[in-house]
């Protein structure tokens, strides 16, 4: 009997179910796809790691080594299971031209430096997108996967190196170390007879020394040991753990935003269920009555009820489900195209039949509930249809007599009735928050503020020199430059020193400091302030918990056969050097340099990219040159792009939400309101009169729902965005979302408001088919 009445409910408020039943698909399609994503990323990486086998522990290191003292020390660690020793050719990005169908261009914009290597026999394995290792013929090259969509190049394609070596591009390569615009380099792959053919005869070597442990927790106490060792090692130094991150990250930006999603759409869904809830009962409070009064109990009438729901949950999910694992394809488009092709596991369906059983749960759960309240009706109550809120009359029409008389009868209604208009309030407020914080987002990415969460402060223009034989001769050189300038306004300097210090467990360790007049200003700082004095000291937050102290303890650091105390005043955010940096205006004369840098603030008519382009052919390709926004948009860019993607698919998603909702809970209103609607017109209110009462109700709290989303995403957005970056690790714990005003303040509330006019016009012209003595009649 009571599916009997369940279908005859889904068969009289088609509409209605269908809405619902489309909320819960979102909601459940959203959720199940963050786990599929979560779950081929990390399953993805990880089929890569294994088939490739990255080293543990990496050391770059430019010019020669001495392979022999390398080969005794690896054999002396007890720890060490295997190594090797890579080399590279470096040549600047202005002396690799490519040669396309129509078009022929080079590599000069690119940041990264680029590497052309021969494949190794074992380990550290270049692979293509099918996870096979790339074994190439002479006159071929694979190519960094990385690089394929900025330069939209294909299989086909030829890349000539300094106008002379010409190598046909047959393959593109999934680089297990250097998958990201995050990594300082990226890796070309030759065939063994063009590498050897290459070697020493043009570029600059590079070596990568790769060690591998039994466990790659072993990293940090090698890499600590290796540098007190005296060894190669004036390039940048990379963990395991910092690989698989910087490899994950543009992914799990994605999944965050994704997962926001979901669980805010399950939220309207949820509202909308305790609306269309409440709405039914009270709409069939007598025969709820008669129920009751022929003995039904409260469990009897609320599974009446329920069923409905378990049947629309059940049906919301199945389709979520298979919608999620239909636009997977879509949405892991990144992971394919990044790391490579890997099936769908079958713990992936079953990890998404999980998510889909939760959201299913949570439906029932808060649909129990809800349906809570039937017991507070009593028979007498209910046969009396006295299940309505009486609220008391209120009377203010003579204190706005020069207000138009459907604006007074909106506005009242909306004063002392709120909670019936509170869906609407709530829908475009969650609306708004899940356009704004993905675009807040990308916006804070973007922009030149961002460089101060990468240990930089925020100028116009940044100059880095790395460690080799000419550091010293190159800074003499920039800086030579950068004084006889006068396109400059003023520049700060800060010089990279390594020092010894004790982590939390009081064993030795090495400290990078960053030290100069300046160092440290102009960067996020989580507690504190910038050093000032000569014996203080500023942490990266990865650093503080390292080291296991925080401002104002005071930190030992070793060098120069010294040992000399400095005071922590401050911890702030950094994603450069795997965030493990600190800050100090202390010179540390006598301890040899491994990077200089220069942050250069340029005169008012002055373009960075074209002075960086001058600077560039005066000072040589080896000294890196950034206009601060091209350096943010190479490094951040995949994660810029993928999340730009996503936004559109957001905005729709928010869009359709709100229709669906507004459409929804206007039926109902309009369907609760018919005697109203019949009164009214009976007292000469024509149909335009009452569609305008709507227009203003529906209009004001939409407006101050988007007023009040405006404000959660500002806010709240914040919280939301700190919380999924304290997940990821990557150095940044606190970060201060940058609002795009012209989106958040006039583009979006403008769409919204609109779309809800349009909808709340187009809903209310079924009053103009309501007949006054239909409406009396009913």
């Amino acid at each position: 009997m009571s599916w009997q009445l369940v279908f005859n409910d889904l068969k009289r408020n088609k509409t209605i179910n269908i809405g619902l039943l489309l909320l819960m698909v979102f909601s459940a399609t959203l959720a199940i796809l963050s786990v599929i994503m979560t779950v081929q990323t990390l399953r993805s990486i990880d089929q890569l790691y294994q088939i490739a086998q990255p080293p543990h522990f990496l050391q770059m290191h430019k010019g020669d080594i001495d392979e022999i003292a390398i080969d005794e020390f690896m054999q002396d660690s007890p720890n060490v299971t295997d190594y090797q020793i890579v080399k590279m050719i470096n040549i600047y990005g202005e002396d690799i031209q490519i040669s396309k169908a129509n078009q022929t261009f080079d590599l000069s914009e690119s940041q990264l430096d680029l590497g052309f290597v021969k494949q190794n026999p074992e380990k550290d394995l270049l692979l293509n997108g099918q996870h096979e290792k790339i074994i190439l013929s002479q006159g071929q090259i694979g190519v960094p996967i990385i690089l394929k969509d900025s330069y939209d190049l294909t299989i086909g394609d030829t890349l000539t190196l300094y106008d002379t070596y010409d190598f046909v591009i047959s393959d593109f390569v999934v680089d297990a170390q250097m998958n990201s615009t995050l990594a300082s380099s990226t890796r070309f792959l030759l065939s063994d007879d063009d590498f050897n053919l290459l070697e020493d005869k043009m570029g600059e070597n590079e070596f990568i020394i790769e060690t591998y442990f039994t466990s790659s927790d072993d990293a940090s106490a090698f890499q600590t040991t290796y540098e007190n060792a005296g060894l190669a090692q004036n390039g940048q130094a990379v963990t395991y753990r910092m690989m698989f991150i910087l490899s994950a990250f543009i992914d799990m930006v994605t999944v965050f935003v994704i997962l926001l999603v979901s669980i805010l759409a399950l939220i309207v869904a949820f509202i909308c269920m305790r609306f269309t809830i409440l709405a039914s009962i009270e709409e069939e409070i007598r025969e709820i009555g008669i129920l009751k009064a022929i003995g039904f109990s409260f469990h009897d009438i609320r599974d009446i009820y329920l069923n409905k729901y378990r049947l629309i949950a059940v049906i919301a999910v199945s389709l979520g489900y298979l919608l999620a694992f239909g636009f997977s394809g879509f949405t892991t488009n990144h992971i394919t195209a990044t790391f490579g092709e890997v099936p769908v596991a079958v713990s992936t369906y079953l990890i998404a039949i999980a998510i889909a059983a939760l959201v299913y749960l949570l439906i029932i759960l808060y649909s129990k509930r809800v349906l809570k309240s039937l017991k507070g009706i009593s028979v007498v109550d209910a046969l009396n249809g006295k299940n309505q809120d009486q609220s008391d009359s209120h009377d203010g029409l003579y204190r706005t007599q020069s207000m138009n008389i459907n604006w007074i009868l909106g506005l009242r209604e909306i004063r002392y009735k709120k909670k019936d208009w509170a869906i609407v309030f709530a829908v475009t407020m969650i609306a708004m928050v899940i356009i704004l914080v993905p675009v807040n987002l990308l916006n804070t990415l973007q922009s030149p503020e961002f460089v101060s969460y990468m240990g930089s402060s925020q100028k116009d223009m940044l100059i880095e020199i790395a460690n080799g034989d000419s550091v010293e001769a190159s800074y003499q050189q920039v800086k030579a430059i950068l004084d006889q300038d006068d396109s400059i306004e003023f520049y700060q300097e800060e010089r990279r020193v390594r020092v010894q210090t004790f982590d939390v467990t009081n064993e030795l360790m090495n400290l990078t400091i960053d030290s100069g007049q300046n160092a440290g200003s102009g960067l996020q700082y989580l507690e504190g302030r910038a050093p000032i004095e000569a014996n203080e000291i500023a942490l990266s937050y990865f650093n503080e918990d390292k080291i296991g102290k925080s401002v104002g303890d005071s930190l030992q650091l070793e060098y120069n056969n010294t040992i000399e105390e400095y005071i922590i005043v401050g911890i702030y955010q950094d994603v450069t050097s795997g965030g493990f940096t600190a800050k100090a205006t202390n010179e540390f004369n006598g301890i040899p340099s491994e990077k200089y840098s220069f942050s250069i603030v340029v005169q008012d008519w002055i373009d960075p990219t074209t002075l960086s382009d001058y600077w560039t052919q005066v000072m040589g390709p080896e000294i890196k040159v950034y206009p601060m926004t091209e350096f943010i948009d190479q490094t951040l860019g995949g994660v810029s792009q993928q999340l730009n993607s996503m936004i559109v698919a957001v905005v729709v998603i928010a869009i359709m939400i709100v229709v669906i909702l507004i459409s929804l809970f206007l039926k109902l209103r309009l369907v609760k309101d018919h005697s109203q609607t019949a009164i009214m017109k009976a007292i000469g209110f024509s149909s335009r009169d009452i569609q305008k009462q709507y227009l203003v109700k529906v209009g004001t709290v939409a407006l101050v729902g988007i007023l009040a989303g405006i404000v959660m995403s500002q806010f709240g957005g914040n919280y939301l965005v700190n919380f999924g970056l304290n997940i990821a690790g990557i150095g940044i714990k606190e970060v201060q979302l940058i609002a795009n005003n012209y989106v958040g303040f006039i583009a979006v509330p403008v769409v919204l408001i609109s779309v809800v006019f349009c909808v709340t016009l187009i809903s209310v012209q079924t009053v103009r088919k309501q007949a006054i003595m239909t409406l009396i009649a009913e």
